[in-house]
């Protein structure tokens, strides 16, 4: 039976040639990596599953790169070497990670918002039954693991012939200087010959200013100030 295949690839901004790039298993020993104003630190690895026994992920193939074309700063992730392709072994075939990270924003700035998008992926089937599957799911917190913050999520999935390209979700939120991620991606595929890959995905955050104590400072003193100026003058 002929093979069929459904693929989305959405180009990525270009990045300047400075923007900085680590590999995940890096970043997990405790490297951190820095976009524009956020700074990306405290990696690691939440969970991880798979059907297969003993497959584990391994993260020197997952390359990060930073976000820098001057809109929202954010993180590239790049999977290489077909890490998250999975093939369906006739019954039902999977992978589950699960990662986490900080994002805190330079003085000055608050972080006010989060984007998720699939930016590569591929789905194989030979007949229009079963399933094959990329989903990602991210919480977004106050603190690690927590999701006070909101959730987000992306899918490209084909159930018995009906596609869905949920690519890309938001968040929006109180401004915060340091905000926790929680990303859960799934990757699934059902019968023989069928098989989901992901091989690229962004992450991004919006940011505002925040005025800095002394700039606060001196307002307070410039309006005490127009207030007593007020007072002082005579009514006519």
């Amino acid at each position: 039976m002929k093979k069929r295949i459904i693929a989305v690839c959405i180009a990525a901004c270009a990045m300047a040639g400075s923007a900085q790039a680590a590999l995940l298993s890096d970043l997990l020993a405790g490297q951190s990596i820095t976009a524009g104003d956020k700074l990306f630190a405290n990696w690691e690895i939440l969970f991880q599953d798979s059907s297969e026994v003993n497959r584990t992920v391994n993260t020197a193939n997952i390359d990060v790169v930073a976000i820098e074309d001057g809109g929202d700063y954010g993180l590239s992730f790049s999977i290489l070497n077909n890490e998250f392709l999975v093939n369906g072994d006739g019954f039902y075939a999977y992978l589950d990670f699960m990662f986490g990270f900080s994002v805190t924003a330079a003085p000055g700035m608050k972080i006010n918002g989060a984007s998720l998008g699939i930016l590569s992926a591929t789905l194989i089937y030979p007949s229009d039954q079963d399933l094959e599957a990329i989903f990602i799911r991210e919480t977004l917190g106050t603190a690690p693991e927590a999701d006070d913050l909101g959730e987000m999520s992306a899918e490209f999935s084909r159930l018995d012939g009906a596609l869905t390209d949920d690519l890309s979700d938001t968040a929006a939120f109180l401004p915060q200087q340091t905000v926790w991620v929680t990303k859960n991606i799934l990757v699934e595929a059902e019968d023989e010959g069928h098989s989901a890959n992901l091989t690229g995905f962004e992450q991004r955050f919006s940011q505002t200013s925040v005025p800095e104590p002394a700039s606060l400072a001196l307002l307070g003193i410039g309006l005490f100030g127009l207030a007593a100026a007020r007072k002082r003058t005579p009514v006519a």
